[in-house]
């Protein structure tokens, strides 16, 4: 009983520390590319023979208090070497993480190779090895009655105000953090600081910090600013991501509240619909997300409870949002049917989604979305989907990125738009396969400053006739300059004018040439990024919203992972690539 407790543990240890990439997945230098690289502390050799024999081994009568000691040490172990506290925050991490542990691994036995490439230990060719290996889940989808990636002219009229265009607003990755505190350490040993009971160096800024979470001095400018546009935005869209990241601390009320919180607030400041989409963060634990189990559908009601207050849905759809975070509607006096999708099962730090191949849940949801696109064709309308994980994000699931590619492949003249966040990054993911381009994912950057990037939101324009995206102005808020004025008072500022502000960092048409956001458009600029380093490198600079002149030096390995990053929508595509 012993050995089999201690295996037990090291399992629940070895999944949520040396895996520590998957529940700290932006803590890194690059936020939206691959996970921690602890990789180099453990070979792929061996990471395969311990899991096998902790599968092997593992006891069913084997209690989370019994194992809780063994897991605290060896997640101490891992994350000191990280230089973080880990004393301070392994303890609540074990409490919340190993329950889902333990679940998935009374449910599936996961292939040894599968699962030390989702953990980022193993080279290029064991990735392949392994991913090869990995069955995806079937989808059968109707016949392509209209070919691929091209775009029809739809039958909508103009909007409200008589014009043939439709301005839509993207917020994404707030995160707001009501403990935030100005003047408060900046580096604390912790994986998010700026708290005044923390310890450390640096002083916390009045509108945020690049290594925390956004303070509520920033929410409120933003909404400010949101609201005195002009003209408005004819449609806002919210992909998601609510809470702050210290994981070690949330409870179910304060991952609710923080929700519960920003839709007061901004249906308050607003007075609009907002659409939104689930993030990771929205759940409880963060990231970890299964509909059958109680909890998650507890999470899920509470969730449409609270989206009421931004958006009127009907009974259908209420019941939709109800069972899986999932919604559709068609846009007020327009031809554009919006499609939210819950992406948390394509999220491979949601342990629950190695249960994919056995979860009808899963299935379901993936029919849903098949089913909304398929209709919305059938009834000449176009199709714009919001999610907050990109399908090409290197912590999802393949079988996400296969699924998305042959949605996009079979659905391009209908799916207009993909619209999503989560890495923080401003970033575009080509669907494309060998034998065409299909659709352009576009990931937005964050609101929240974390992991180094400062305060954004954009404003897309549709072609409403033909449902093309147009372009987009890309907005954000210099917390360098923002933060350099607040030692003088407002009137101080206002009669120096250096009040802050988002101000636009660029538009798509002037930074790139973009005549438009179609996947050919795209192609095309990916072909100059291959041509023109300049431009490559203006890509990384805007791809943290400009919050450091270093990025504007794109070396070698920087345009080689972007040139992956971009042209691929499957993860283990883009490490082989990386890897190479």
């Amino acid at each position: 009983m012993a050995s089999c407790v201690r295996l037990l543990g090291f399992s629940v240890a070895f999944s949520l520390c040396f895996g520590s990439g998957l529940l700290f997945p932006l803590r890194r230098t690059d936020a939206g590319r691959g996970k921690s690289h602890l990789k180099d502390a453990v070979s792929c050799a061996v990471c395969e023979i311990l899991v096998s024999y902790i599968q092997s081994e593992l006891a069913s009568n084997a209690t989370l208090d019994s194992v809780k000691p063994v897991a605290i040490e060896l997640c101490v172990y891992a994350l000191t070497k990280e230089g973080i506290n880990a004393l301070y925050v392994c303890p609540g991490i074990i409490d919340l993480y190993a329950p889902a542990v333990q679940y998935v691994a009374t449910q599936v036995v996961l292939d040894p190779a599968e699962l030390c490439v989702d953990f980022k230990m193993c080279t290029s060719n064991q990735i392949a090895r392994a991913k090869k290996a990995r069955p995806l889940t079937p989808r059968e989808l109707p016949a392509v009655p209209l070919p691929h990636a091209t775009h029809s002219e739809g039958t909508r009229g103009p909007n409200e105000d008589g014009g043939s265009t439709l301005t839509i607003l993207q917020l994404t990755d707030i995160h707001i953090d009501p403990d935030y505190s100005k003047g408060s350490p900046t580096q604390c040993g912790l994986y998010v600081c700026c708290r005044s009971w923390y310890n450390g160096t640096g002083s916390a800024g009045y509108y945020g910090d690049y290594n925390c979470d956004l303070p509520m001095t920033t929410l409120e400018l933003l909404a400010d600013t949101i609201k005195a546009l002009d003209p408005q935005p004819d449609v806002i869209v919210y992909t998601g991501d609510n809470p702050p990241h210290d994981i070690w601390n949330e409870t179910y009320n304060s991952q609710l509240g923080a929700t519960q919180f920003l839709v007061d607030y901004l249906a308050q400041k607003l007075d609009r619909v907002i659409y939104p989409a689930m993030g990771n963060h929205e759940s409880f634990p963060e990231s970890q997300y299964y509909g059958q189990l109680p909890l998650y559908k507890e999470v899920t009601q509470q969730l449409a409870q609270y989206w009421q207050k931004w958006v009127n849905f009907t009974d259908v759809a209420m019941e939709t949002v109800k069972r899986s975070a999932c919604y559709s509607v068609v846009i007020p006096n327009t031809n554009l049917k919006l499609v939210s999708f819950n992406a948390n099962y394509g999220y491979d730090v949601n342990f629950y989604s190695y249960l994919n191949d056995i979860n009808v849940d899963y299935f379901l949801l993936l029919d849903w979305l098949v089913l909304e696109v398929d209709i919305a064709e059938k009834a000449g309308q176009k199709v714009l989907i919001i999610a907050h994980v990109p399908p090409g994000d290197t912590s999802t699931q393949p079988s996400y990125g296969e699924f998305y590619l042959n949605l996009t492949k079979r659905y391009g003249s209908t799916i207009v738009g993909h619209l999503t966040g989560h890495t923080h990054n401003d970033e575009f993911e080509l669907v494309q396969d060998e034998y065409g381009v299909y659709g352009v994912v576009m990931v937005a950057p964050s609101v929240t400053p974390y992991t180094n990037n400062n305060p954004a939101f954009r404003i897309y324009t549709m072609d409403l006739i033909t449902g093309t995206l147009l372009g987009y102005h890309q907005y954000f808020l210099n917390l360098t300059k923002a933060n350099g004025w607040t030692h003088l008072s407002p009137a101080e500022m206002a009669a120096l004018k250096q009040v802050p502000s988002f101000e636009l960092s660029y538009t798509t048409a002037l930074e790139y040439g973009l005549e438009d956001l179609t996947p050919h458009s795209y192609a095309a600029l990916i072909e100059r990024f291959e041509k023109y380093e300049n431009l490559i490198s203006t890509y990384n600079y805007n791809k943290h919203s400009k919050s450091h002149e270093a990025d504007k030096n794109c070396d070698m390995t920087c345009q080689r992972n972007i040139l992956c990053a971009v042209q691929n929508i499957i993860s283990s595509n883009i490490l082989a690539c990386e890897a190479v």
